[in-house]
């Protein structure tokens, strides 16, 4: 069997890891996958290549966000063109099944159901603006012969009750993210940042962002810090070219607020189970998420987690078994919670080690993989809606 998973953005992000290392397991029950890519960064295709799989990048051209007009302009005018040059990689490569495994694949899904192949569209985000929302919604209903989702979450977000769709959450490997496989000999986030072993460290990961509710965050540590003291607070997370006003913006809140010696803001990182390994708690204040695999990843790593109650978040935590949820957009009571968690080691202990039980029986690599198998499975025998 073969399917060809489209990737809508180049650039290396949780959609892509999770698709590579899903590809790489499903090698296990004969599905293999080529990857269709726009043109941009080569960073995933590299990545890809280098684990033996077929990338292939037919010149298409990207969606940009609706303020970008003529960018979108152009994109529109290449539409057609784009399509027909997916057609021919499905006749080219053989395609039993096209996987348009980000939200936005419009290019792919008509490519797709032109060519007479089965669909399977994965909704992924709950950031997508109106009216995509319902074009998105629409064809997925007239075209897809499925649906899968990230969370329940993120089907709410697009469709009403009565559409069908499969939710399949995000994986996290949970022996990649393990406590007791970190290597204790590499240089620890303490010692890099030269923290002092009696500061609590509250640390958060995830792409410089507004949706990601960092200056909530900034603003609840006041409160943290009068009431147990100092906190080291280290902000893991790419900082994009498009996002520079924004950690401007965070910085000057951070010396607002003198924070200056708490709060670190150390960039992108590869080594992220050896970072959280670190964390004496680990925190998400977005504002909106679908299913964040960085809540996952600290539940692997057994750390207890405070989030904010957006998206798929509740999917993944239940309040008071192994974390805290908190509402977004609201330091004070974020602040409560980093101050229990922190105050209560042997309540957070409980809820910790009931996380990562909690992600080895819902959010394992092992059930995503056999979870699109049997969907891919199931597509392989049934005709496409075009037919």
């Amino acid at each position: 069997m073969r399917v060809l998973n489209s990737l809508v953005e180049p650039r290396i992000g949780g959609p892509h890891l999770r698709s590579l290392a899903v590809a790489k397991q499903l090698r296990e029950y004969d599905v293999e996958t080529v990857f269709l890519l726009p043109a941009g960064s080569d960073e995933f295709e590299e990545l890809a290549t280098e684990a033996g799989f077929d990338v292939v990048r037919p010149s298409l051209p990207r969606l940009h966000p609706p303020k970008d007009v003529v960018k979108n302009l152009k994109y529109m005018m290449k539409y057609l063109p784009a399509t027909k040059r997916i057609c021919d990689v499905i006749e080219e490569y053989n395609i039993d099944i096209m996987y348009a495994s980000m939200t936005l694949n419009f290019q792919a899904v008509v490519a797709a159901y032109r060519s007479s192949t089965p669909i399977a569209w994965f909704f992924n985000d709950t950031s997508t603006p109106w009216p995509l929302t319902e074009i998105t919604a629409q064809m997925a209903g007239f075209m897809a012969d499925e649906i899968a989702v990230a969370a329940d979450a993120v089907h709410d977000y697009y469709f009403s009750n009565d559409v069908t769709s499969r939710t399949i959450y995000p994986p996290v490997d949970t022996e990649e993210f393990n406590p007791d496989k970190i290597d204790q000999d590499s240089v620890s986030l303490r010692e890099e940042l030269d923290i002092d072993e009696s500061t609590p460290i509250i640390g958060t990961v995830g792409n410089i962002n507004p949706v990601k509710g960092h200056k909530y965050l900034l603003r609840s540590l006041p409160d943290v810090i009068n009431k147990i003291g100092q906190v080291a607070v280290p902000i893991v997370g790419k900082i994009l070219d498009t996002r520079e006003e924004y950690i401007t913006e965070l910085k000057r809140l951070r010396s607002d607020l003198g924070l200056e010696d708490n709060v670190y803001f150390v960039g992108q990182r590869s080594d992220i189970p050896r970072i959280m390994a670190d964390f004496d708690i680990f925190v998400l204040p977005s504002v909106r998420e679908a299913c964040p695999m960085a809540v996952l990843e600290a539940m692997a790593m057994q750390k207890p987690v405070v989030a904010t109650r957006v998206g798929g978040t509740a999917e993944q935590i239940v309040d008071g078994e192994h974390g805290w949820l908190v509402p977004a957009r609201s330091p004070s009571v974020l602040s409560n919670a980093l101050t229990e968690a922190l105050t209560n080691p042997e309540k957070s202990w409980q809820r910790a080690t009931a996380a990562r039980s909690r992600v080895q029986e819902k959010f394992s690599l092992n059930q995503c993989v056999e979870s699109h198998y049997k969907m891919f499975k199931e597509l392989n025998n049934t005709q496409s809606k075009y037919d």
